[in-house]
C-alpha cells in the first residue's frame, strides 16, 4: 500500500496520534520535548525520519499516559517511597494506556528497544545496591508485566544479582510486592504498594529480638554439695602416685599430658584444655563463611533503605524513559535544523465584529461567484442518458422504429453523484499585505460563503501569521456557518509571511477529512518568507491527494506563478475579478 505523503509526515502523524489519545500535541513552539501538565511539546520535527518517528511515538504515549492518568494533585512520599513510586507508577499508567489503546503498546515497545539499543539501563556489576535493586524492579515488571523484550535478557540477569545481594526471602517478597502494581487503579494506590515495600524492607532489616530461654525444672546443684555415692568412675578416682594426671589434676613438671592414652595415639584434650593450634575443621569453617555472607547481605539491605540522598536520583535519570527518550528527540531534532518543519497551531478565533455588513460587503461578488459555481456543480452531477433494447421508459424519438420494421428504444437514465468536496482557504495577513488586507478578507468570505451554498462542499478558512509567526487564526471551522462568522474576515494586517507553517496546518486539516477530493486555496501576494519550503509542502500536499491554488491578491500573476506552478494560480486587482478568476481555477476541480 502506498503511503501517503502528508499523512506519512512526522509532525502530522505526532499530532493524530494525540488527538488519538485525547491530549493536546503541539510541535515546533518550544526547543525541546517537554510537558507542562496539560500539552505535550515537541521541538520542531523533519517531515521524515524513521529514528525520531520511534522515539516521538514513544514519548507522546508514555507522557499522555501520565497527562490521562496521573494524579499530579498527590504529593510524592520521600525518600525510598517517593523512588518507588516513580518506577511503579510508570508501569502502571503505561500498561493502563495499553488496555485503552492497544497499539501503544507497540509504540512504547519500540521506543524501550530504540533505548536499549543505544545506552543499555542494566547497572553494572560494581554499581550501588539501590541502582541494582531500580534497576532489576523496572526491566522485571517491563518485560513481564509490559511485554517489552527488549528488558527480557537484562531482566534474567538483574534478578540473580539481587538473590546474590539481598538477605535469603527478601528477592521474593519484593517482587511479590512489586507485581501487585498490577492491581492498582491510582496514583493514590501506587502510593500506599511503594510505602508496604518500604515497610517490608525495613521489618526484613531490622535484628529479631533475642529468643527466650525457660528456667530450669529443678533447683541447679550447689557447688559444694557432696560427690554423689556409688561406684567411682575411672574419671573419678584419684590418679595414683606417680601416674600420669588427666582431667584437672596438677601435673606435675616433666610428666607426660597423654593420660591412659596407649603409646603412640594423642590422647583427646580434657575439656577446660585450651584447643590445639591447627587448620580448623570444615564445619567451623563453612559455618564462618555463611555468616560473612549473612552479615554482607545485611549490609547491603541497610545500604539500601539509607539511600536517600546520594545515587537514587541519578538512577532514576536512567531509568526514566520519557525523560530519555525527551532528551533523545530534543538531540536529533536541534540536530537537523535545516530539515525540521513547523506545523502552525491556533490562536484564539479574532472578534466577530458585525458579521451581517461583512455579508453584505461580500454579497455582489458572492452572487455572481455562487451562480457559476452552482451551474458548475450542478452540470457535473446531471443524469448521464442513453438508449437501450430494454428499460421501462420508451424513447420518444425512436417510436417510429416499430413502422419501419425495426425494435422499439428505450431511454436510459444513471444517476451521477459528484463526489463531496472539502475546500480549505488560507488568507495572508502578512505586513506586506497592509493595503490590500480589506480586498483579501472579501475575496476570502466571499469564496467561502459562495462554496457553503454547493450541496456536498464543505470549507475551513485560517489567516496567518497569528500572534506569532507559527500560529494562525481560525476564521471558520469546517462546522460553523460563514454567514455567522463572517465578522472574524476583516482583521488588520502585520508579520512576516510563514506561508510553508499554514501550509502544513491546512494541509493536516485537509487530510484528515473523510470527503474524497480536497481543495485548499491561499490567497496571498505571493512573497513567503521562505520560498522553498513552501514549495515543498505544496509538493507534498499535492502528492497526498490535496489540490492547492494559489490566488495573488494585487500583484503580478508571475509571481504567484513562482509558488504556486503556471497552471494553479491566478491573480486579482478588485473583487469584480474574483468570480471569473475563481472560476477559472475551480472549472476543472469541482
Amino acid at each position: 500500500m502506498k503511503k501517503n505523503p502528508l499523512l506519512g509526515a512526522l509532525p502530522i502523524i505526532a499530532q493524530a496520534l494525540g488527538r488519538r489519545l485525547g491530549v493536546e500535541v503541539v510541535i515546533g513552539a518550544r526547543d525541546r520535548a517537554e510537558t507542562d501538565g496539560r500539552t505535550i511539546h515537541l521541538p520542531p520535527l523533519p517531515a521524515e525520519s524513521a529514528s525520531l518517528a520511534v522515539l516521538a511515538n514513544g514519548y507522546i504515549d508514555h507522557e499522555a499516559a501520565h497527562l490521562r492518568y496521573t494524579d499530579f494533585g498527590r504529593p510524592k512520599p520521600p525518600g525510598w517511597a517517593g523512588y518507588l513510586v516513580n518506577l511503579l507508577e510508570d508501569i502502571r499508567i503505561e500498561r493502563a494506556l495499553g488496555a485503552a489503546y492497544p497499539g501503544s503498546r507497540r509504540n512504547l515497545a519500540a521506543l524501550v528497544a530504540r533505548l536499549e539499543a543505544g545506552a543499555p539501563s542494566a547497572p553494572p556489576p560494581d554499581a550501588p545496591v539501590v541502582a541494582q535493586v531500580l534497576g532489576a524492579l523496572q526491566a522485571l515488571l517491563r518485560a513481564r508485566l509490559l511485554g517489552q523484550d527488549a528488558l527480557a535478557a537484562s531482566a534474567a540477569v538483574l534478578e540473580a544479582r539481587l538473590d546474590a545481594t539481598l538477605p535469603e526471602g527478601v528477592v521474593v517478597k519484593l517482587l511479590a510486592l512489586a507485581f501487585e502494581v498490577r492491581h492498582a487503579a491510582s496514583t493514590a494506590e501506587v502510593i500506599a504498594l511503594a510505602a508496604r515495600i518500604v515497610a517490608m524492607l525495613r521489618e526484613e532489616a531490622s535484628p529479631p529480638a533475642p529468643a527466650e530461654v525457660p528456667a530450669p525444672a529443678g533447683p541447679p546443684a550447689a557447688a559444694d554439695d557432696p560427690a554423689p555415692t556409688g561406684p567411682l568412675t575411672a574419671a573419678d578416682d584419684p590418679a595414683p602416685a606417680g601416674s600420669p594426671t588427666t582431667g584437672n589434676d596438677p601435673v606435675p613438671a616433666g610428666s607426660p599430658t597423654t593420660g591412659n592414652a596407649p603409646f603412640g595415639s594423642s590422647a583427646p584434650a580434657a575439656a577446660d584444655d585450651p584447643a590445639p593450634a591447627g587448620p580448623p575443621t570444615a564445619a567451623a569453617s563453612g559455618s564462618g563463611a555463611g555468616a560473612a555472607i549473612a552479615d554482607a547481605r545485611a549490609a547491603a539491605l541497610a545500604a539500601l533503605l539509607e539511600d536517600d540522598a546520594g545515587a537514587a536520583p541519578e538512577v532514576l535519570e536512567v531509568l526514566d524513559v520519557g525523560a530519555r527518550a525527551g532528551a533523545l528527540l530534543t538531540a536529533g531534532a536541534n540536530a537537523r535544523p535545516a530539515a525540521a518543519v513547523r506545523l502552525a497551531e491556533y490562536d484564539p478565533s479574532p472578534p466577530n465584529v458585525d458579521p451581517a455588513g461583512a455579508v453584505a460587503r461580500a454579497r455582489a461578488a458572492t452572487a455572481r461567484l455562487r451562480r457559476r459555481l452552482g451551474v458548475l456543480v450542478q452540470a457535473r452531477r446531471e443524469d448521464d442518458a442513453w438508449r437501450a433494447d430494454r428499460g421501462r421508459r420508451l424513447d420518444p424519438a425512436s417510436l417510429y422504429r416499430p413502422c419501419a420494421g425495426q425494435p422499439v428504444r428505450f431511454a436510459r437514465r444513471a444517476a451521477r453523484e459528484a463526489p463531496a468536496t472539502a475546500v480549505g482557504l488560507l488568507l495572508d495577513r502578512s505586513g506586506s499585505m497592509d493595503s490590500l488586507i480589506a480586498l483579501a478578507g472579501q475575496a476570502v468570505l466571499a469564496t467561502a460563503l459562495a462554496l457553503e451554498a454547493i450541496s456536498g462542499v464543505a470549507c475551513w478558512a485560517a489567516a496567518f501569521p497569528g500572534r506569532r509567526d507559527d500560529r494562525v487564526l481560525p476564521l471558520k471551522a469546517f462546522a460553523e456557518s460563514a454567514r455567522r462568522v463572517a465578522g472574524r474576515f476583516g482583521g488588520p494586517a502585520g508579520g512576516g509571511t510563514p506561508l510553508a507553517a499554514a501550509l502544513w496546518r491546512a494541509g493536516a486539516e485537509l487530510a484528515r477529512r473523510p470527503e474524497p477530493r480536497r481543495l485548499l486555496v491561499v490567497a496571498t501576494d505571493g512573497d513567503p518568507d521562505d520560498v522553498e519550503a513552501a514549495r515543498q509542502i505544496i509538493a507534498r500536499c499535492r502528492a497526498g491527494g490535496i489540490e492547492v491554488l494559489g490566488l495573488g491578491i494585487g500583484q503580478s500573476l508571475a509571481s504567484v506563478r513562482a509558488v504556486f506552478g503556471p497552471d494553479d494560480a491566478a491573480a486579482i486587482a478588485t473583487l469584480a475579478e474574483l468570480a471569473p478568476a475563481l472560476f477559472g481555477m475551480l472549472e476543472s476541480r469541482l
